[in-house]
């Protein structure tokens, strides 16, 4: 037996107080130990351990905060009904501030072609409902939409480029 197992087996007594003193399952705090002398004799094979059982309780505190860390996570499972499916603020304000520039955008078009866009594209309006509302040909609702269509993509553009 090398000294670095003497000293763990010397010890193991000590280093399962000191992590049952941490955790409060006993079998746990069993494995803790079993895997913190793993751990040491492993280290022990690259590199010597000059104090193999100072060491071991340094291995055994990381050791037991992963299994904390790790318990936590696996015996708290969010609530379903906890979780937020609202999106977060920063998706929120970039957003609003798209929206705000595509307002200010569409605001610029002439009135006519704002008219059939908003009525398409907001409204859900088909192209031939729009023609008898506004008492326009379908060609000319295609021709609106298609230049609005323009004037927002360059006018976008430009708002994009200047941010």
């Amino acid at each position: 037996m090398s000294g670095t197992a003497a000293a763990l087996t010397a010890g193991y007594a000590r280093l399962l107080a000191y992590a049952r003193k941490r955790l409060r399952d006993p079998a746990q705090a069993e494995e803790v130990v079993q895997e913190t002398m793993l751990r040491v004799i492993e280290q022990d094979r690259r590199q010597t351990i000059e104090q193999p059982l100072a060491y071991a309780f340094r291995v055994t505190d990381s050791v037991v905060y992963a299994t904390a860390r790790g318990d936590s996570r696996r015996h708290e499972p969010i609530d379903p009904d906890l979780v937020c499916d609202a999106p977060l603020p920063d998706a929120m304000l970039d957003y609003r501030q798209r929206l705000a520039r595509f307002e200010a955008v569409l605001a610029t078009l002439p009135p006519q072609r704002r008219t059939v866009f908003v009525k398409r594209h907001v409204e859900g309006k088909s192209r031939g409902e729009i023609a008898e509302e506004l008492g326009l040909g379908i060609e000319a609702v295609k021709k609106h939409l298609v230049r609005a269509m323009i004037d927002l993509a360059d006018v976008a553009d430009v708002l994009d480029r200047g941010r």
